[in-house]
C-alpha cells in the first residue's frame, strides 16, 4: 500500500521535462544488467535461471544453459512461488529522478525496464503494473505519445488498488486528450464526471469534458463544467485546475462576458497558475484575454 501511495504522490507532482536524459553509455550497461536471467523460486524449493521464452495465460516457459546448450522448462503458475526479476533498484532510481524533476533521465530508464519486463507483467505482482502508471505520463511527453495508449491496455488487467485504478484511468484519459483522439477523451470524461466529485484530488474530466463543449461553441455548459472544480478546490493541490481556469476563461469570452474572463484570469494568476499553452483548442483565447486586459488598462 505504500508503494502505491508513493507512486500517487509522484503522478501528482508537476511533470516537468527538466535536465538531460542518461548518457549512451549509461543506458548501454543497464540494458546490458537487465539482459541477465531471472530466477524462478518453486514451490519445492527448488531454484531455476534462465530467460522468459513463453507467457501464456497457466503456464510460464524458461530457457536455462545447459551445457553447450539450453534447455526449455514449462511450469504451471501454481508451482512458482515467486519470480525474481534482475534491476529492481532501479525502480527506486526511477522514483528519485521523478521526485527530483529529472524526468528525462527517469524516462529514459523506464523504458529499459519496461522492455525488460512487458511480457512478464502478468504473471508478476500487481504492483509491477502499479509502478510502470509512472511511466504512461512520461511517454506523452516524448517524441512517441501515441505508445501510451498501448502501454495502458497491457497494464490495465494486473492492476487491482482502486486507487492506482484511477490513475491509471486518469492517465489513459490524459493520453487521448493529447493525441487529440477526442472521441474517445469525450466517452470516458463524462463517466469521469459521473463518478468523481468535483471537490477531489483531480479536476481532470471537468476539463476534457469541457473543452469538447467549448469546441462546440456551447459556451454556457464549457463554462460551467469548468467552474465546478474551481467553486470547490482548496488550498490543496487539484491536478488540472488551472486548465478549468483556461478553460472558464474561454468560455467566458466566447459568450463575451469580458469582465468576468478579466476576473477569472486574474484570480488564475493570484493562485499561481499558468495558461496550458499546449493546448491548441485552449491557445487562442490567451491572446485574446491578454489584448482585452492591455486596451483595458489604456482606458
Amino acid at each position: 500500500m505504500k508503494h502505491v501511495l508513493r507512486i500517487l504522490l509522484v503522478l501528482a507532482l508537476p511533470l516537468i521535462t527538466f535536465g538531460q536524459g542518461l548518457p549512451e553509455a549509461e543506458q548501454k550497461a543497464i540494458a546490458e544488467e537487465l539482459k541477465a536471467p531471472i530466477t524462478l523460486k518453486l514451490k519445492n524449493s527448488q531454484a531455476i535461471t534462465g530467460h522468459p521464452v513463453g507467457v501464456s495465460e497457466k503456464q510460464l516457459q524458461i530457457a536455462s544453459a545447459k551445457a553447450a546448450g539450453e534447455i526449455v522448462f514449462t511450469f504451471n503458475y501454481d508451482e512458482i512461488e515467486v519470480i525474481e526479476v534482475p534491476g529492481e533498484s532501479y525502480k527506486s532510481l526511477v522514483m528519485e529522478w521523478l521526485e527530483a524533476g529529472e524526468s528525462m533521465k527517469a524516462l529514459d530508464l523506464m523504458d529499459l525496464l519496461y522492455q525488460q519486463r512487458k511480457a512478464l507483467l502478468p504473471v508478476l505482482p500487481p504492483s509491477e503494473s502499479n509502478f510502470f502508471v509512472l511511466y504512461i505520463p512520461l511517454i506523452l511527453q516524448s517524441p512517441d505519445p501515441a505508445r501510451a495508449i498501448g502501454v495502458s491496455t497491457r497494464l490495465r488487467p494486473q492492476i487491482k488498488n482502486p486507487a492506482a485504478l484511477r490513475a491509471l484511468d486518469d492517465a489513459v484519459l490524459e493520453s487521448y486528450q493529447r493525441l487529440k483522439l477526442f472521441e474517445e477523451a469525450v466517452a470516458m470524461a463524462k463517466k469521469w464526471v459521473e463518478e468523481r466529485s468535483p471537490y477531489g484530488e483531480s479536476a481532470l474530466g471537468y476539463y476534457v469534458l469541457g473543452s469538447d463543449y467549448l469546441r462546440r461553441a456551447d459556451y454556457e455548459t464549457a463554462l460551467d463544467l469548468a467552474l465546478q472544480p474551481i467553486v470547490f478546490s482548496s488550498l490543496l493541490p487539484t491536478d488540472k485546475l488551472a486548465h478549468c481556469y483556461a478553460l472558464a476563461v474561454s468560455a467566458a469570452l466566447g459568450l463575451r462576458e469580458h469582465e468576468h474572463a478579466a476576473l477569472l484570469y486574474q484570480e488564475m494568476q493570484t493562485r499561481g497558475f499558468f495558461w496550458p499553452e499546449s493546448d491548441s483548442t485552449l491557445k487562442p483565447y490567451l491572446t485574446e484575454i491578454e489584448q482585452h486586459l492591455a486596451n483595458h488598462e489604456m482606458d
